[in-house]
């Protein structure tokens, strides 16, 4: 979450002033992120958050799906879950990587 933070803080100082109220962050399905329970996630970016721009901001999760492989069927597949098998031949599915595990999708900022 620090570097949460540290991006968001880089955002901040580009639009000016203004009161950061909530952080949207979009997460892979892939991700390890959404393995913790959503409150951990609130309470390390609160701390991560203590003593600059983002301190009181809330934290929002975005679920959005991930890319996989599946080796049998040879196509790709998107999925919402990392433990997901192939729709068409119940396959394991090789997940992908390429995408990023996590990016800030919006700040909402009171002005």
């Amino acid at each position: 979450m620090t570097q949460v933070v540290k991006a968001v803080e880089t955002k901040l100082g580009e639009t000016g002033d203004g009161q950061l109220s909530a952080v949207r962050l979009k997460v892979s399905a892939l991700s390890h992120l959404l393995s913790h329970d959503q409150s951990a996630l609130q309470t390390a970016f609160i701390l991560a958050a203590r003593g600059t721009k983002a301190e009181g901001a809330t934290l929002e999760i975005i679920s959005v799906p991930g890319d996989a492989w599946c080796p049998q069927c040879r196509r790709g597949v998107s999925v919402t879950q990392s433990r997901e098998t192939c729709s068409i031949c119940k396959g394991l599915l090789v997940m992908g990587s390429a995408e990023p595990e996590a990016v800030i999708y919006e700040l909402v900022v009171k002005k």
